[in-house]
């Protein structure tokens, strides 16, 4: 009965280590998922900022190649205007030079 005592009571004393190695288990379980979850947290917002500079900066460049088509759209529309300017100056002259020499043809004979 004494031995019979005395196994019942190591099995309750294992049962009670085994129960408090259980628990010390889940608590560090939990601990480590905390902090997994506020490094990965962290993770997300080091790559959120770094997405939000990369977006800032392909939209600075969006701006600048849209201020690059307008200014070669303003120049491109300068020259025309200089161009057409031109063709209008020279077109009564170059006119009346085509005039002159189908007018001035020599049939001689």
């Amino acid at each position: 009965s004494a031995s019979s005592s005395q196994g019942i009571h190591t099995l309750l004393e294992a049962e009670k280590e085994a129960s408090t190695i259980v628990a010390q288990a889940r608590e560090y379980r939990v601990k480590r998922l905390n902090s997994a979850r506020i490094e990965a947290g962290a993770d997300i917002k080091t790559i959120q900022e770094a997405k939000a500079r990369d977006l800032e900066e392909i939209q600075k460049n969006s701006v600048n190649q849209e201020e690059l088509t307008q200014s070669i759209q303003k120049d491109t529309d300068e020259k025309m205007a200089a161009i057409k300017a031109q063709f209008e100056k020279k077109k009564a002259e170059a006119v009346a030079k085509l005039v002159e020499a189908v007018v001035s043809v020599d049939i001689g004979a």
